[in-house]
């Protein structure tokens, strides 16, 4: 990302405010608490793009985990939605229907061969930063904090997990993973994930 120094002059008061937005991890110093400031303000570097993971045999247990998830992706304006259906779609797609109770409009994506299949027949729409939600992973995520902290990271991933081992949980991704995603059944977390770690592409967002 291109950078330019510059000099300006704050009021000291409203120094003191950014300086107390520096916590050293997801803001780690005062130009950076500046840059988030403003491209808050400016209404920068916001991800229209979502994909929510359903397919499973399980999945129908976690409506309720969709619906929650559709809420947290609305506050931060995301107003579209993919969600990634297996065998129980129709069930699925009967409760959630178009998505307008929660603010959004849903859409359904069927017949993907695993999770790295997703995002093959995903592959000429995903031209921009975008969020994957895996329901089956009960994580407590401040999504704005998690965008915020990959865009700092300059990785093609960042991950939101509390299990290392399985790499489930909330993904920010750059297109350039599309790069890494072969034709045919392929999964993020077991074929593309463990790549990216060693590639150093992957960062993770640890969540307790």
């Amino acid at each position: 990302m291109n950078r330019e120094r510059v000099t300006i002059s704050i009021k000291k008061e409203l120094l003191s405010l950014v300086d107390k937005k520096v916590d050293g991890i997801r803001l780690r110093n005062r130009s950076h608490a500046i840059e988030s400031l403003l491209s808050s303000a400016l209404g920068l570097g916001g991800i229209k793009d979502a994909i929510i993971m359903a397919g499973g045999e399980d999945a129908i247990k976690y409506i309720g985990a969709i619906k929650e998830s559709l809420v947290s992706l609305k506050k931060i304006g995301i107003d579209e939605v993919i969600v990634a259906v297996g065998y129980l779609g129709d069930k699925i797609k009967k409760e959630l229907k178009d998505g307008k109770e929660f603010g959004v409009k849903l859409s359904y994506l069927e017949n993907a061969e695993g999770s790295g299949g997703v995002l093959h027949l995903l592959r000429n729409a995903l031209k921009k930063t975008f969020i994957i939600i895996n329901v089956n992973e009960k994580l407590d995520v401040d999504l704005k904090n998690l965008v915020e902290f990959h865009r700092n990271s300059n990785s093609y991933v960042t991950l939101a997990t509390n299990d290392i081992k399985t790499y489930r949980g909330v993904y920010i991704l750059e297109p350039e993973i599309m790069g890494y995603i072969p034709k045919g059944f392929s999964m993020l977390e077991d074929d593309i994930f463990p790549k990216l770690l060693n590639e150093h592409k992957l960062t993770i967002y640890p969540v307790i």
